[in-house]
């Protein structure tokens, strides 16, 4: 009978005697099978040399020592149970409980850690970059407020590179931490002025017209509004109030007027360069913006002769954008430009 072929489950179902392999052994061997003894039913008696077993020794309670612990440290309740359950502990378990405390430790001094200490722009050039916006923002030549490639960032950037007597070294310029730094300072500088122009503005408006009134109630006129801001800008002394300023104060008050948001400088930009791309000659220009903007803007807010004023710059007309006015200029005092 073959017995390759039988399974250990069904090996298992066969009893003791009736194995097929002892009818084939007999078959085959010419010598008695050697009888195999019976497995004793209990274990044989231990050698004369071998130790009798060890009884395992109890954990040492250590809660008492460690109640001594807690009362010279004086720890509060909460603290003085985890300390007797931390006694308690195996000492594997107290090593890597210990690790953990030690990596939670490491962890809330690194955030208690000051940062580095940013790059920090020196106080005169703050002091140039501070009032060249509001230089910037009260000139009505420039062509744009906020657009990156022709507003007021990029020429006040160019200015800074321009005026090494600020404060401004050539190590700073190879150095992209200060670098960032100052385009920082410039953003942050020109986001104020803009802000500015926009309050000022906005509190020129006056209210609705009541009746058949065309005009709207405490409304400042158009040099009022140009001085409120020049007065705002603490640029009085630098700027006067000229045709160009007032032309350039109507559009911005004629756009808050139709639609305030936060995309208001934006759009702002898109509608100069609108007028520029379709009255491309400077006169043209200037007709466009005394007929359409400053002319219908004397008629709803407050009217005002505007002959005394001059151009500006010998310039007899309403310029969209022109030649920046903005010029380095450094006479060593801080509160100027």
């Amino acid at each position: 009978m073959a017995t390759n072929g039988m399974s250990f489950d069904y090996m298992m179902e066969l009893q003791p005697d009736s194995s097929p392999l002892k009818a084939l052994s007999r078959l085959h061997s010419p010598v008695p099978a050697a009888s195999i003894p019976s497995l004793p039913g209990s274990p044989s008696p231990a050698a004369a040399n071998t130790a009798p077993p060890r009884r395992k020794r109890a954990a040492e309670d250590m809660s008492q020592f460690a109640a001594e612990v807690s009362r010279s440290h004086k720890l509060v309740k909460t603290d003085h149970d985890k300390l007797t359950g931390f006694s308690k502990l195996g000492r594997a378990e107290q090593t890597i409980t210990l690790m953990g405390h030690i990596l939670a430790l490491g962890h809330h001094q690194r955030l208690l850690q000051p940062a580095e200490v940013a790059w920090a722009v020196p106080k005169r050039l703050q002091c140039k970059i501070d009032n060249n916006a509001a230089f910037l923002m009260a000139d009505p030549s420039i062509p744009g407020y906020r657009d990156e490639k022709i507003g007021p960032a990029k020429l006040l950037m160019d200015l800074v590179l321009a005026s090494s007597d600020w404060e401004f070294t050539t190590q700073m310029k190879a150095d992209q931490e200060a670098m960032d730094a100052i385009t920082s300072a410039i953003s942050k500088a020109l986001i104020s002025k803009r802000s500015t122009v926009k309050t000022a503005i906005l509190s020129s408006l006056g209210s609705a017209p009541v009746g058949g009134a065309t005009s709207r109630p405490g409304a400042l006129d158009i040099v009022e509004l140009s001085q409120l801001i020049l007065t705002k800008l603490k640029m009085l002394k630098r700027i006067k109030v000229d045709l160009c300023l007032c032309g350039r104060m109507a559009v911005l008050r004629k756009l808050i007027s139709e639609k305030n948001d936060n995309k208001y400088w934006s759009d702002v930009d898109k509608k100069l360069v609108s007028v520029r791309q379709k009255q491309p000659d400077p006169k043209s220009q200037s007709k466009w913006i005394k007929q359409h903007m400053l002319e219908p803007n004397l008629l709803r807010y407050k009217h005002v002769e505007l002959k005394d004023l001059v151009a500006g710059l010998g310039v007899p007309s309403v310029p969209v954008a022109g030649p920046s006015r903005l010029q380095p200029r450094d006479d060593g005092s801080d509160s100027d430009i």
